[in-house]
């Protein structure tokens, strides 16, 4: 071998060289990156979600990569891929707030520089509820707020003002109740766990003398005693006055600058000029408070209250909804595996809560309580027992029973579970239908259901109102009208089949022991102590305990009466033909007083404690409220700046109503619902169809 033949290997080994390093140059830049995109959907905002972004080495030489991207965007700074490596990169996300989030990741190797587009939406977590003796905190894996039990013996009851001392037992704070007796037999006492001890004045009754005022004796209770004498005693016409003399009404010539008409909440004294009686013109009462909420939200109020008059309504939104997990119940849907994996939280949908006020207007509580309800969006028909502290209502053909101290579910039941379907559709399912609850006897809440999709059958069933269990069950073929609970708590209900006049009259008692049974062409509307009123070939008609009709007519005008009210033996009836109202003694017949200065056009009656009657009305340029003694002595007419859009709470000398978008709460001195009979549209102050 010569020189030359050194030479000739040398160049061969070089060309060898040269085109092996040109080969592994080609192929360096091939650095894969996946996906090309990447979108992480909607996210709990303030929750760490991570994705995974491959990069794929094709080359044999190891590459140094550098990646980078913006805030709320992470991943590794720096990584070494080897020749024909895969490499699985974590790409986090956790965005600050709610909000769409958009970020460019920057892959860099050598002089080469891949963009990958980076995106998300973030939306707010669901507020999870509070309550003595349970922790809620949310869990973004699972989508909702988890509920753990604190460990008994913990101290609870740091929101309940009528708790004394609660420690938690096996999740509930037990405690004493707060003794709120301040030993004034002129006041009555009660504990609102909002406010804690609330003593209010007794209502003493009244005299049939007007010249006997009642009073009150911290130690003897109720009494009465003589009125001033120049009390006014009934009517001043300027010319004769009526006055209290020695505790007895007398008349008297009239003097000049005598008062011939009360002064109320929004008028001045009415007195005598030249043998004339002067009023002032009445001005508009003030909102003592408005409760409107927030953009967005529908509120309505239907006039339910409890006996310490806090006010219980709806309010409506489109939002996130409040999920609740718990240790034995997980959220149904809720992702299987959770070993970091996101659950995409749910769209925003139609939410309806409870929302509840005290008598002053400040908010106790705003529960959520279903959600894509759309008959509920118009109001819910509660029944509030308040010596339990629930209220129950029914929502998406579910019974709910809750707390009137905080709205936390206490229990629900589905009232159609069990009936056997009649009559299903046409697939085979059953169709029901659930009217709202009724407070029966004292332990009792029963449910009407229908059932049938063409021939129906009807049914109450009944459910304790602790636990929520079945107790019982009312059946009858067709449909149930005027279903209702007199004040002795009774069950009454009349029935009929499809399409036939309603006839079988039933009594049941809060057992579910049907008492009496009778056939009468007859539906009631309203119910007292141990009757029912109602009307049959167009008169009114009182059917007695002995399910005996009694015609009433004599009692009515001839032009005929609408909605009566009753409390006790007292009927007061509407005449609208006639503008008159009347209060009668429905034992004797007699009427008490029968009132004809009127003129709201659609007026809405309330009963009063001491026998007056009540009243609010829209009219066109607002509103008006007026009322009545028990003489049908008026005692206000005043104009209202706001319309009168729902039924009137009237709770110890407060009117609460609904006006446009608002709650809206006027003084009125002196005014309060009487508590016991049908003393409103829909029965009692607890509402629900109830006369107590």
């Amino acid at each position: 071998m010569t020189s030359l033949r050194k030479l000739s290997l040398l160049s061969l080994a070089l060309c060898l060289g040269a085109c092996r390093d040109e080969k592994l140059s080609g192929t360096a830049s091939e650095l894969l990156v996946r996906p090309e995109r990447v979108n992480f959907g909607q996210v709990w905002a303030g929750a760490r979600n991570v994705t995974t972004v491959e990069l794929q080495n094709a080359a044999r030489q190891p590459l140094d990569v550098t990646l980078s991207i913006e805030a709320p965007f992470e991943i590794d700074a720096a990584r070494r891929v080897g020749g024909g490596e895969l490499v699985p990169l974590e790409l986090r996300f956790t965005a600050p707030r709610a909000g769409r989030f958009v970020g460019t990741l920057l892959v860099t190797w050598g002089a080469n520089t891949r963009e990958i587009a980076v995106e998300g939406l973030a939306v707010t977590p669901p507020a999870c509820p509070s309550a003595d003796c349970r922790d809620f905190t949310f869990d973004p894996s699972v989508g909702a707020c988890v509920e753990t039990v604190r460990p008994d013996g913990a101290s609870c009851g740091e929101h309940n003002q009528c708790l004394t001392g609660g420690v938690c037992r096996a999740g509930e704070c037990l405690g004493l109740s707060r003794d709120c007796s301040d030993g004034d037999t002129c006041t009555t006492d009660a504990c609102d766990p909002a406010v804690g001890c609330v003593h209010e004045a007794v209502a003493c009754p009244g005299s049939s003398n007007p010249c006997e005022v009642p009073v009150c004796n911290a130690a003897t209770g109720c009494g009465l005693t003589p009125a001033l004498d120049g009390v006014s005693c009934g009517s001043n016409d300027c010319v004769t006055a009526h006055v209290c003399i020695g505790g007895q009404c007398v008349t008297r010539a009239a003097p000049d600058g005598s008062e011939c008409a009360q002064p109320t909440v929004c008028r001045g004294s009415g007195l005598c000029r030249a043998q004339v009686c002067e009023t002032p013109a009445p001005h508009l009462l003030s909102p003592r408070w408005r409760y409107t909420p927030e953009a967005g939200h529908t509120v309505t109020f239907l006039g339910q209250v409890d006996e310490l008059g806090n006010l219980y309504a709806t309010e409506t939104w489109v939002g996130t909804p409040s999920l609740v997990a718990t240790q034995n119940q997980p959220m149904q849907g809720a992702a299987e595996d959770r070993a970091g994996v996101p659950v995409a939280p749910p769209q925003d949908v139609p939410i309806v809560a409870l929302l509840s006020l005290t008598p002053t207007g400040v908010v106790r509580f705003r529960q959520q309580v279903t959600t894509e309800c759309p008959g509920c969006v118009y109001g819910l028909w509660f029944v509030v027992d308040s010596a339990g502290h629930r209220v129950f209502f029914n929502a998406k053909g579910k019974l709910q029973a809750r707390s009137t101290d905080d709205g936390r579910l206490l229990w629900d039941a589905t009232p159609s579970d069990g009936i056997i379907a009649f009559d299903p559709r046409s697939d085979g399912g059953a169709v029901f239908s659930t009217s709202a609850p009724l407070l029966i006897g004292d332990d009792v809440v029963g449910v009407p259901v229908m059932e049938g999709n063409s021939d129906h059958h009807a049914y109450v069933r009944a459910f304790d109102r602790q636990s929520g269990a079945v107790r019982w069950q009312f059946h009858r073929k067709g449909h149930l009208y005027g279903t209702g609970v007199a004040a002795n708590g009774e069950l009454w209900t009349s029935s009929a089949n499809c399409w036939a006049v309603a006839g079988e009259m039933a009594r049941v008692s809060p057992a579910g022991v049907e008492r009496q049974v009778r056939f009468v062409e007859w539906i009631p509307a309203i119910y007292g102590d141990d009757f029912a009123i109602g009307t049959t070939g167009g008169k009114l008609h009182q059917l007695d305990a002995t399910l005996n009709l009694r015609d009433l007519t004599t009692l009515t005008s001839a032009s005929g009466a609408a909605w009566p009210l009753v409390t006790g033996d007292q009927l007061v009836l509407w005449d609208a033909p006639a503008r008159a109202l009347r209060s009668v003694n429905l034992n004797s017949g007699v009427t008490a007083f029968t009132f004809t200065r009127l003129t709201a056009p659609s007026p809405d009656f309330e009963l009063l404690r001491d026998g007056g009657v009540a009243w609010t009305s829209t009219v066109p340029d607002g509103g008006v409220i007026g009322a009545v003694n028990v003489r049908g002595e008026e005692l206000l007419s005043c104009p209202l700046p706001t319309t009168v859009d729902s039924s009137t709470a009237i709770v110890r000398g407060r009117a609460v109503m609904q006006s446009g978008d608002s709650i809206v709460a006027y003084d009125v001195p002196g005014l309060d619902v009487e508590p016991r009979g049908w003393v409103t549209r829909f029965g009692s102050p607890g509402r629900g169809n109830r006369a107590r």
